[in-house]
């Protein structure tokens, strides 16, 4: 190829020092530009394939030696304790699962065998539970790498899609208040009906997307912005906000703020506290990232505390520390957080989407929450989108009545400090142990 570029550039040459006129020597470029052109194209033929199927990936390899058929095998008969290590869940609450999500994951037979329900799910599963890589995937699970990808891609969405109806919140009054009682008993926070928090998922910077993804702390990100009931669970989350995008932002401009402004969730009217007078509503509790609205408590600011205001920012403290804790059981359990996210924007989102729904489905199979599962178990995805719409098409509308809020939190400073005042809270409060 280089030999015959050559011929032609000293042809060219020796065209330029003949007396030919400028139309002959356009005509002979031309030609030879032609020429070169139609080398190229020959030497850029398709190659005949070398493998349709490498050796090592074949059906028969993978039966002798892929982790499906021989190290999950063994462990699920000999070793329980490494098979939940394996795959983050016991062997019964895989088989509940994989009855879940087996019809809309097996491939029809048309020439080859195709790789069966179950072993898509392991390849899943150890994927999101170990952080490997898709390559690394590949050689244990004896599959080419692409097809770990796509598969990977199409079973956490299906897992989604399965899950979602089945563990998430249905927004109504008799399900925020049984929420409400639950932080009332186990963080002693009264009408309280969720605790908000985003969390940003390193990705691999998507291309061309600029400062689109790129956080605060110097990384590329989604966000999963998720609000936590009092035993770690997600009630309702966002997922797919730019990295670049502050917590408040995105809540702010994303479906789940907007049904909290507009009142559409049907949130409880407020109350008196038991054997009290105080009436108070019920809200949200959060940091200092959110703002304060009339359905969203945020703590004093730091500036000028006086024993009251710390006392309240005491038990809001221990009332929104159940979405630390979601977050930490969630990136504990999956391993695939530990790291940067090497997959396209879209299969990130999916990646987050199914680990957020197995988070719960795992909390509420392997727990006695028969009463939960009641409450989370008619809602339909009609109720609510989960896709973060960031700042697109959506106004930044200004927060509800300050004024109001203002007073709300007021009334619940007064609360925790006299009549609903905890014996442990005052060496807290001295000892600032919070």
């Amino acid at each position: 190829m280089e030999d015959i570029v050559q011929c032609i550039c000293r042809v060219w040459i020796s065209c330029r020092r003949k007396p030919y006129s400028a139309f002959q020597k356009q005509i002979i470029r031309k030609r030879m530009l032609l020429l070169l052109f139609y080398i190229i194209l020959k030497n850029q033929e398709k190659r005949t394939r070398q493998f349709w199927v490498r050796p090592i990936f074949r059906e028969e390899r993978r039966l002798m030696q892929g982790a499906s058929d021989n190290l999950v095998r063994e462990m699920e008969d000999t070793d329980v304790e490494k098979y939940f290590n394996y795959f983050r869940m016991p062997f019964e609450t895989f088989q509940k699962l994989l009855t879940i999500v087996e019809p809309y994951i097996t491939k029809k037979t048309i020439i080859r065998t195709p790789i069966s329900a179950r072993i898509r799910l392991q390849v899943t599963l150890r994927y999101l539970a170990s952080g490997d890589s898709m390559m690394s995937i590949s050689y244990s699970f004896r599959i080419a790498h692409n097809t770990v990808s796509k598969i990977v891609a199409e079973t956490c969405l299906v897992i989604w899609n399965c899950l979602k109806n089945e563990v998430f919140l249905q927004p109504n009054t008799a399900n925020w208040e049984h929420i409400a009682e639950e932080f009332q008993s186990i963080c002693q926070f009264n009408h309280c009906i969720g605790a908000p928090d985003g969390k940003h998922v390193v990705i691999q910077a998507p291309p061309n997307s600029g400062s689109t993804f790129y956080n605060y702390k110097g990384q590329h990100s989604l966000v999963l912005l998720g609000i936590s009931d009092a035993n770690g669970c997600f009630s309702l989350v966002d997922i797919g906000g730019e990295g670049r995008q502050c917590d408040s932002t995105i809540f702010k401009n994303s479906e789940l703020g907007k049904r909290f402004s507009d009142g559409s969730l049907e949130l409880p009217a407020p109350k008196y506290i038991e054997n009290t007078n105080v009436k108070l509503p019920y809200v949200l509790v959060a940091d200092e990232a959110f703002g304060l609205t009339t359905y969203m408590m945020r703590p004093f600011s730091q500036n000028d505390l006086d024993t009251r205001k710390k006392v309240f920012n005491y038990r809001l403290s221990r009332a929104r520390r159940t979405v630390e804790c979601a977050f930490g059981l969630l990136t504990a359990r999956w391993r695939i957080y530990g790291k940067p996210i090497i997959a396209s924007t879209s299969t990130a989102q999916k990646i987050i989407q199914a680990t957020t729904v197995l988070h719960n489905y795992i909390m509420l199979t392997e727990k006695d929450l028969d009463i939960k599962q009641r409450c989370y178990s008619n809602f339909t995805i009609q109720d609510r989108k989960v896709t973060s719409l960031g700042l697109r098409d959506i106004p930044i509308s200004s927060s509800s009545n300050t004024a109001e809020a203002k007073k709300i939190r007021e009334d619940f400073a007064d609360f925790f400090y006299g009549s609903g005042a905890l014996p442990w809270q005052w060496n807290k409060v001295l000892n600032n142990d919070f």
